[in-house]
């Protein structure tokens, strides 16, 4: 929360109604007024535009008795005067000048103790508080600041007042020093005292200052004199505002600020502390102050109820402001060591003020923060029976507060800590089931509703069961997300404010068991308001909803990139993503239609939740990165669900064209590369492949990224191939396999860095190769099969490394049909103008030839389109060894599969270039058998197409003539 400026203002007098007191009581009636108008000529009615100040004529003699001076205050009523041109004045130097003159020759009487001196700094004073207070330009207001020597002039008052017992005695100390502390507060609000303002050297005097300040705080909480209540009282609520500017400052300035009340200012913290465990007397005005009225007093300026505040201004994490979070949890944790001793009056005194009407809110806070860093203080609150009955009675309404509903979400968020904190419902809390869900369903405050569904959430965890209908949640869960956020805390362990409800709302839907909550929610508007509101949080460029109707929910959309995580957090992305996916699990034709939508909020959000830079914001967020793995998985599984229904294709090419502008295949790449540990990354492995084989673009996408981060991306493929994930790994080498089919030799080179290793001693291949996996030994032999058709490095490596060969040709006796086709494949094209690896591929031909009798028509096909790249190697007297002519003659005229045939004859055509086996083709009537099976081709019915292989066929039978005998 953004320190809030003090509102201090120039006091002035109206006219009393009738002139019945003396003359001269008459005349101080406007005293002050004139004085500042004598002083500052600036300030005059008709200068400054304030036209309800009355004009009197005022004697010069100045108050000269007690009595006076007291009948001046009381017959004084302050009417405040805003300043119209404060800027105007700062830019005045002799009015700067004049300010300083009077602060040092008032202040110089003042120290002497005479009523003249008084009589002329409170009008000074109370210009300079109107003027630090309305005026928003920091450089002018710091440089009038500096030259008119403040704060120092002001706080050198302050210590000056205290330290000498005859000022103390004087009847105008009391007003003096409430206008003083005045000033004082008005300069710690103003702006430039935070390190954003980067203002010359403001933060050094600031930090001066406060030190200064410190000092004299700790020095006065220590009195007990019953006369200095009020100046404590004011004292402590200038150092509320202290802690508010020391909130919005740097991590460096704001902790050391907070850690001295550990260290060197300890006195103020022991000071603070004291004033909770001794009996409070009214507070004591002192000689000359102004009474204080009645219901001021119960807006806690009393001392005590400004004591709860300053412990709870250094206690409570502001939202938005982590500068500050670390040494204020040193506090509390110091705190709540205290607040565990068994012997220390510490606890009973905020226990009992839980039911006072002013100290309760601060001390909810207090006690808040300390179980936020204590389990130990979280354990013995729930063994107090009078602190459980406290809080339970404020959530009933039952203890009347001055802000109830603010004590009220305190109150739940305290109770949601503890059920966290003890694993346990503590005692009592089974009685509040129905009034917190009461709370929840029909409150109109948000920040109730996002409190009572905290609690309900952490209930429900703990197996209390309460009676929600969807007709009772859904409107109360629409008005929560559609309202503005109204978020004042923090809740539980670092939640953002819509964390409790949409975990709740999981519960809802999860724990029934039944479609029809799903199907009431989402043909509500609370569906489509939760995907707005989610963007909203996560502060999606505004281009994603350029096609989709915008929902007017009450909140700016803010232009930062940074997600807003004080309204959800990770763990509230996670349960957003959970939510979708246990709704799109039951009603799968729902995220159809939204993702199929171009330009849809759901397909958008998703589409950002894997963009790197919302991924580097969720990992360096707290907590983040324990969630990220969650809202990544979650992404790839409602991305997954259009490929695992029956699709219409035109829908289905919408969608795909949609993560492929949004560049998704790259993004799940460099995910599982940086973010995701290695067991985590086969979905997104899964879902990057398919897209990578249905769409070319995603393809080259897929390649681009590799080519853009080669290192580690290498090596992050090359661990997961050798990993023990046979499904990832498997996908993975379809993935490589298809881009070897599919793009030119120039984008291999990884896949052949892959498979060598980085000593080049093909380790990687060696192992795929001997896989136990049956599906991972068939696609390594594939993706060899595509590598082999353009890379000569392979080849080369088949031929020097020891044993490597043997792996590929074990393949073809493989047990599993699946492997043997793949390796048939591989050795068909390794055969391919195998050049100077020919000759070692002799020891496949008896394997091949034994494949050309294989059940599974594509095994054969491929044994026989092998054995014909192998004739024209120089291999043809093992090929007649192996009878592989005359094998191939029969499967050319009578395989039972169209396509075997036409590789037979094909691979023939290529044999019978060698001369031996030309001739046995001939001694075996190749001719006559082939025209027979010509002639079958004729006999067909004219409607029916002509096979391919009819080609081959005769021009086969041309080519044995004796015409083209070699």
């Amino acid at each position: 929360m953004n320190p809030k400026p003090h509102r201090s203002v120039l006091y002035s007098t109206s006219a009393s109604s009738g002139r019945d007191a003396t003359s001269v009581s008459s005349g101080r009636e406007n005293r002050i007024t004139q004085d500042s108008e004598q002083a500052f000529p600036e300030l005059r009615p008709e200068v400054v535009g304030q036209q309800s100040t009355d004009v009197v004529d005022l004697e010069n003699e100045e108050p000269d008795s007690d009595d006076e001076w007291q009948h001046l205050l009381e017959t004084t009523e302050p009417v405040p005067i805003q300043l119209k041109a404060p800027l105007t004045l700062l830019c005045n130097p002799d009015f700067c000048q004049r300010i300083q003159r009077q602060l040092l020759e008032a202040g110089g009487q003042i120290l002497k103790g005479t009523l003249e001196g008084a009589s002329q700094i409170l009008p000074a004073l109370r210009v300079l508080s109107s003027l630090l207070s309305t005026c928003s330009d920091s450089v002018p207001l710091y440089s009038f600041c500096r030259e008119a020597g403040l704060p120092g002039l002001l706080l050198s008052l302050l210590r000056h007042s205290q330290e000498s017992n005859s000022i103390q005695q004087q009847c105008w100390y009391g007003t003096f020093l409430h206008d003083l502390m005045a000033v004082i507060q008005a300069y710690f609000a103003c702006t430039f005292n935070l390190e954003r303002s980067q203002t010359a050297d403001s933060l050094q005097v600031f930090q001066e200052a406060a030190s200064l300040f410190l000092d004299l705080l700790g020095k006065l909480l220590a009195q007990s004199d019953d006369s200095k209540q009020t100046l404590q009282r004011d004292s402590l609520m200038c150092f509320t505002v202290l802690c508010e500017a020391m909130d919005g400052n740097s991590c460096t300035i704001s902790k050391a600020f907070y850690s001295s009340l550990l260290t060197t200012q300890r006195a103020v913290l022991e000071g603070l502390l004291h004033g909770l465990t001794v009996p409070q007397l009214l507070s004591h005005t002192p000689p000359g102050a102004p009474q204080v009225s009645q219901p001021r007093r119960e807006q806690s300026e009393d001392l005590p109820g400004a004591i709860a505040s300053a412990l709870a201004a250094i206690c409570i994490a502001p939202l938005g402001l982590p500068g500050c979070w670390e040494a204020k949890e040193q506090i509390s944790r110091h705190l709540a060591n205290q607040l565990t001793e068994d012997n220390n009056q510490l606890r009973p005194s905020l226990i009992c003020g839980l039911q006072h009407p002013i100290l309760c809110l601060h001390l909810l806070k207090v006690l808040y923060s300390c179980c936020h860093v204590s389990e130990r203080l979280c354990r013995r609150l729930g063994q107090e029976p009078l602190a459980l009955e406290s809080l339970l009675m404020l959530v009933q309404g039952k203890v009347m507060v001055v802000d109830w509903e603010e004590s009220t979400e305190v109150t739940l968020y305290l109770l949601s800590l503890l059920a966290l904190r003890l694993q346990d419902l503590p005692s009592g809390m089974e009685k509040l089931g129905s009034e917190i869900a009461t709370l929840f369903t029909h409150s109109h405050v948000v920040s109730l509703v996002s409190a009572a569904a905290c609690l309900l959430g952490q209930l429900g965890q703990q197996g209390m069961t309460f009676d929600l209908q969807p007709m009772e949640w859904i409107p109360a869960a629409t008005h929560a997300l559609s309202a503005p956020a109204e978020v004042r805390l923090t809740p539980p362990d670092g939640c953002g404010f819509y964390d409790g409800l949409l975990i709740l709302l999981l519960q809802l839907l999860t724990q029934q068991g039944k479609a029809s909550p799903i199907r009431d929610m989402v043909s509500s508007e609370m569906w489509t308001v939760l995907w707005h509101r989610f963007s909203m949080a996560l502060r999606l460029p505004e281009e994603v909803s350029t096609q989709e109707e915008e929902l007017s929910l009450s909140s700016p959309h803010s232009s930062s990139s940074e997600p807003d995580w004080t309204l959800i957090s990770p763990q509230g992305v996670a349960a957003t993503l959970s939510l979708a996916v246990a709704t799109f699990t039951q009603e799968p034709q729902l995220c159809l239609s939204h993702l199929s939508q171009r330009g849809s909020i759901l397909m958008s959000t998703l589409k950002y939740l894997l963009s790197p830079s919302f991924l580097q914001q969720l990992g360096q967020a707290p907590h983040g990165s324990e969630f990220l793995p969650i809202v990544v998985l979650s992404v790839c599984q409602l991305l997954c669900f259009p490929f695992a229904l029956d699709v219409d294709a035109h829908l289905l090419v919408g969608i795909l064209a949609d993560l492929t502008d949004s560049e998704v295949t790259a993004h799940l790449l460099q995910v599982c590369c940086h973010h995701l540990p290695l067991p985590q990354v086969e979905l997104p492995i899964s879902l990057l492949t398919h897209l990578a084989l249905t769409d070319p673009t995603s393809l080259n996408q897929f390649v681009n990224t590799v080519a853009a981060s080669p290192r580690s991306i290498i090596s992050f493929l090359s661990v997961a191939l050798l990993g023990d994930q046979p499904l990832l790994t498997s996908d993975l080498l379809s993935l490589l396999a298809h881009t070897a089919r599919v793009l030119s030799p120039s984008h291999l080179s990884f896949i052949q860095e892959l498979l060598a290793g980085s000593d080049e001693s093909y380790r990687p291949l060696r192992s795929l190769l001997g896989h136990p996996e049956n599906s991972v030994r068939a696609r390594t032999y594939g993706l060899l099969g595509h590598l082999l058709q353009h890379s000569m490095a392979l080849r080369g490596a088949l031929q020097s490394q020891a044993g490597l060969l043997n792996l590929l040709l074990l393949g073809l006796g493989d047990k599993d049909p699946a492997v043997r086709r793949s390796s048939s494949f591989a050795v068909g094209n390794a055969a391919y103008q195998a050049g100077p690896l020919g000759p070692a591929l002799a020891a496949a031909v008896p394997h091949m030839t034994q494949l050309l009798g294989d059940p599974q028509a594509g095994i054969r096909r491929n044994a026989v389109s092998a054995l014909g790249n192998l004739g024209p190697e120089g291999l043809g007297e093992e090929l007649l060894q192996c009878q592989v002519p005359q094998r191939l003659l029969e499967m050319a005229c009578g395989d039972p599969q169209t396509n075997v045939k036409e590789a037979a004859l094909i691979a023939l055509r290529s044999l019978r270039q060698e001369p031996c086996i030309h001739q046995v083709l001939v001694s075996l009537g190749a001719s006559e058998k082939l025209a027979l099976l010509s002639l079958g081709n004729q006999l067909l019915p004219h409607s029916s197409p002509r096979p391919a292989s009819a080609k081959h066929c005769r021009k086969l039978i041309h080519l044995l003539r004796p015409t083209h005998s070699t």
